[in-house]
């Protein structure tokens, strides 16, 4: 169920092989998440700042996930922003951006704010373990570096995108209700079991974010 605010929108099990890795950079963990044919890597250049993830898996959908994950633990608001570059040609819905996700579960609750390798930004959630995926997904003119940034406050999930270097700029958002700690990170899908894609994340940074002050009634 879709709910649509002028601009902005309101609204089996199979774990995935993980590694803690030292080198990550903001990050603790990487792996593969629903066992895709082919395995994912993840490595962090300090010097660059950059993250090349490979993923393979038929798909970030419906009720079963297929991708490859670097996260770490978070818990209350947070803000993850990110540029995000394909390398190489693929599917035309292969994606890549930021998640968060209830646990490594292939059927899990989730929030994403990804790119398509056809240049379509999206923002996708499932609102509880095993539901149909959901999504939102804003015009595109073709294939761009885009600045990303997925924003969590409460139990809203809010979609920021920019093309080419502007501004990230607030365009959607949604309500997806998670339960205590979450995986917050960075996810690459070729949207291709036989294949697999490389993605450059760069100038990625995350911030937790304070709980908004409870308002004050008024006697």
């Amino acid at each position: 169920m879709r709910y649509l605010l002028t601009v902005c929108l309101l609204s089996g099990l199979s774990l995935a092989q993980t590694a803690a890795v030292e080198t990550l950079g903001l990050f603790t963990n990487s792996g593969d998440v629903g066992g895709p044919v082919l395995n994912g890597s993840a490595s962090f250049d300090p010097a660059k700042g950059q993250y090349r993830i490979t993923g393979a898996g038929t798909n970030v959908w419906d009720k079963k996930d297929e991708f490859q994950f670097v996260w770490r633990e978070m818990t209350g608001n947070f803000a993850v922003i990110a540029t995000v570059k394909f390398l190489g040609q693929g599917n035309a819905h292969r994606k890549a951006g930021i998640m968060v996700r209830q646990s490594l579960a292939s059927d899990a609750t989730y929030a994403d704010v990804v790119i398509h390798g056809n240049g379509m930004p999206g923002l996708q959630w499932r609102s509880r373990q095993n539901e149909d995926t959901n999504n939102f997904d804003i015009p595109f003119d073709g294939p761009a570096t885009y600045n990303i940034k997925l924003v969590r406050t409460g139990i809203r999930i809010f979609m920021f995108i920019g093309k080419e270097g502007s501004p990230a700029k607030e365009i959607a958002h949604t309500e997806v209700a998670f339960q205590g700690p979450v995986l917050v990170g960075l996810a690459v899908c070729s949207h291709q079991a036989d294949k697999s894609d490389t993605v450059i994340f760069s100038e990625v940074a995350v911030e937790a974010l304070p709980t908004p002050p409870v308002a004050q009634k008024k006697n």
